[in-house]
């Protein structure tokens, strides 16, 4: 039996030693040969490297290669290592500048069979290098290597057939290719508390800490949506958001489609690009980590493509990125063909009831500080949730029972485009009164609740078309034609008496802007 099992035991072990070699020559023999030599020496003694080594010597980068630290066990380098060919054709158009040179050197070992896909390799500049695999194809910022080296001593180099250079990060990119948004970004810089540095002195009247505040600067863009102008080891992004050719040119389509004074991309306000179109096109392309075109294409015309955008939104991707540009830390992209969807201008503007309250505590409620509200007795405002309502809430002032006194709210809204308007009010049917209601302090309309009752619940439209009730909620409507510049319009909604109504106050659920056509 012992022999039995000694004869076993060789076995297993001739087994597991055979799979051991087995493992051991897999895993060395993707490897470069080892060679016991300082890779300095052996790109200096090549002469397709020539001018490479000259430019170096120049600069007494050779110096990191040929020190006695440079042979510890701690200073490794990988070259990328431009040929004589590929240096002449760079500078006959740039110079190749000691940044450059840099660009081509990396503080640790890089072995080709080790990475798989794509990996950011940072340099001598600190600028980050996209060092990708694809099969038996390796690129370094797209650019293919000619060759590996064995790893020698202290590094390893890599056959360049063209100069790589250092690329811009996102926000160097759109420097160039569209400013408007680096403009953009730059206006977001905002002063937020730093807790670190700021010490709890107490609490305030409603509960909240009160510090001994030390402010700091952070960019709102960048903390919603990537920091574009840092480079990170294992972060990055992909930006699909059109050159400013195209920008313009979208934008003057909309000038022209707006008419009156709007001729050109020149008239569109800075602001409503700033508050509407920009944040349009950064929720519909801007994604994490790096997504190539392919990712972009729908499987059939009759499918739906939809991404997570770097918020977590599922979007719609109804347009095709093109002209890949490699950034430091992602990618961008412009559109193939760049159209402002006309709801962003020609679309309502809904102004929601709630906007109009500030929350002071559990079900207690004031109003905002930017509604002016005029009364003659204490009148507290609720919100109140309504399933059915826009944004399932509504507004609702409760007056006493044959109130003649005063009330009047004025509030302003969302940024409106000169035009004429269809203004429609969202309200409860059993609870009004009569009202005159002014536009830019112009009447537009006065209205009796009444003619809820004696209409069955049926209002007739300005426009012709029928309002019918939702539950106990309806809408009526009225022509708003003194909208002549860009800005907010300023609504007051003025209580005039009683009417014939269950109840007489204030409900509001919404008000919206609708474009009508000119006379």
């Amino acid at each position: 039996m012992k022999r039995v099992l000694g004869i076993l035991s060789i076995g297993l072990i001739i087994i597991v030693a055979a799979s051991c070699t087995k493992q051991w020559d897999e895993h060395y023999n993707v490897y470069p040969e080892t060679v016991d030599q300082n890779v300095w020496d052996v790109i200096q003694s090549d002469p397709q490297f020539s001018s490479f080594v000259k430019i170096v010597k120049e600069a007494k980068f050779d110096t990191l290669l040929t020190s006695k630290h440079s042979e510890a066990a701690d200073s490794v380098y990988t070259i990328f290592a431009p040929t004589n060919a590929a240096i002449s054709e760079y500078i006959g158009i740039k110079e190749f500048s000691n940044v450059v040179l840099a660009y081509h050197f990396c503080s640790h070992f890089i072995n080709i069979s080790s990475i798989q896909g794509k990996r950011q390799i940072q340099t001598l500049t600190e600028k980050f290098a996209l060092f990708e695999r694809k099969g038996t194809v390796v690129t370094i910022d797209g650019i293919k290597v000619a060759a590996e080296s064995p790893l020698y001593r202290n590094g390893k180099f890599f056959t360049m057939d063209k100069v790589i250079e250092p690329l811009p990060n996102l926000y160097e990119y759109y420097e160039f290719t569209n400013p408007v948004l680096t403009k953009y970004i730059d206006t977001q810089d905002t002063l937020i508390l730093d807790k670190e540095k700021s010490k709890p002195l107490g609490f305030d009247e409603d509960g909240n800490t009160v510090y001994d505040t030390v402010a700091i600067i952070a960019n709102k863009f960048e903390m919603k949506y990537f920091p574009v102008s840092e480079e990170f080891r294992t972060l990055s992004s992909t930006i699909v958001f059109p050159k400013e050719e195209d920008y313009r040119d979208a934008l003057d389509v909309m000038a022209q489609s707006l008419g009156g004074t709007y001729q050109s991309y020149r008239d569109i306000p800075v602001e409503w690009q700033e508050k509407i179109l920009i944040p349009h096109i950064l929720s519909q392309g801007v994604f994490l980590n790096r997504l190539e075109p392919e990712e972009f294409v729908w499987e059939s015309p009759k499918d739906t493509l939809k991404l997570l955008n770097v918020l977590g939104d599922s979007v719609v991707i109804n347009y095709v990125p093109t002209d890949k540009a490699i950034c430091s830390n992602g990618y961008a992209y412009n559109y193939e063909t760049y159209i402002i969807p006309d709801s962003l201008y020609n679309g309502g503007i809904k102004h929601e009831g709630e906007r109009l309250l500030t929350k002071k505590g559990l079900n207690k409620f004031a109003w905002h500080d930017s509604v002016s509200v005029k009364t003659d007795i204490s009148l507290v405002p609720m919100q109140e949730l309504i399933q059915g309502a826009s944004n399932d809430s509504i507004i609702r002032v409760s007056f006493p029972k044959g109130y003649k006194g005063k009330f009047s709210v004025e509030f302003k809204t969302p940024k409106l485009f000169p035009r004429r308007y269809v203004m429609v009010v969202s309200t409860h049917m059993d609870i009004g009164g009569i009202y005159d209601i002014y536009v830019n302090d112009k009447l537009a309309k006065t209205f009796d609740y009444y003619a809820y009752v004696t209409g069955r619940g049926i209002i007739n439209s300005v426009t012709g078309v029928r309002y019918t009730p939702r539950g106990r909620f309806n809408k009526f409507d009225m022509w708003v034609e003194n909208i002549d510049v860009y800005g907010s319009a300023k609504v007051k909604f003025d209580y005039k008496g009683p009417s014939t109504v269950a109840s007489n106050g204030f409900v509001i659920d919404y008000v919206e802007f609708i474009p009508a056509p000119k006379k």
